[in-house]
């Protein structure tokens, strides 16, 4: 298997995958990311577009599976060609809340959601439209801020993983959203930075809490401070 991915959720990925003997063929994440100590026995590898990998990722594979979590990069057609099994862990449930993980949990909060979840899906030529292989929902409280909304979300989608990883590569339940219409909505940056919009509504402050993630999303804190003025 390969991992794709970035961030504290993928080297927590690697770190099960390893400890429970899966092969790893190589770990791929981005330029001028801290591979942590224990990684550096596995075959890491940096890049600036996991797309000009495709030749490489096609000869060191051992299954033809490729795993995402926490990736910052998108498939596009060199990869998507080739004769591999493309899986991602998507922080939210599909087809509802496609994009951004924190996007997808902020307006989350803003529609009074009563749950919430993550999903194991195929990666195919949209982003996060690919047939669902399994989907986790959870309850949401009316007070859930965007701190503890993220910290479930990162917990479910490590779960997520270490649940399915012997069968990743599984036949999916269902058809995905470009096949059956129902593409749900994106929520990207475009439609974060809307949300200043929306400062008067009563689920403002707490969808743009991040409490002590806001060390570790820098960029999200200025947005959100910016919207708050």
């Amino acid at each position: 298997m390969i991992l794709v991915g970035s961030g504290a959720l993928f080297w927590r990925a690697a770190a099960h995958a390893a400890s429970a003997g899966k092969t790893l063929d190589a770990v791929i994440h981005p330029e001028g990311e801290v591979v942590p100590a224990w990684a550096r026995d596995l075959e890491c590898v940096a890049t600036t577009d996991v797309n000009e990998l495709a030749d490489g990722i096609d000869e060191v594979t051992s299954d033809q599976l490729v795993c995402s979590v926490g990736n910052p990069f998108i498939f596009r057609r060199p990869i998507l060609e080739l004769d591999l099994t493309i899986v991602n862990i998507h922080g939210g449930p599909l087809p509802q809340y496609r994009g951004l993980p924190i996007a997808a949990a902020v307006f989350a909060i803003m529609q009074s959601e009563k749950e919430f979840g993550v999903t194991l899906h195929r990666v195919d030529a949209g982003i996060d439209t690919g047939a669902i292989i399994d989907r986790r929902m959870f309850p949401i409280s009316d007070s859930v801020t965007l701190e503890t909304l993220s910290l479930q979300v990162t917990e479910a989608c490590h779960e997520m993983f270490t649940d399915n990883l012997d069968t990743l590569d599984r036949e999916p339940r269902s058809t995905g959203a470009l096949e059956t219409g129902s593409s749900g909505e994106y929520f990207g940056m475009k439609k974060l930075r809307t949300i200043g919009d929306h400062r008067d509504h009563p689920n403002f402050d707490r969808a743009t809490d991040l409490g002590v993630l806001a060390e570790f999303y820098p960029s999200y804190r200025e947005l959100f401070d910016a919207a708050r003025r």
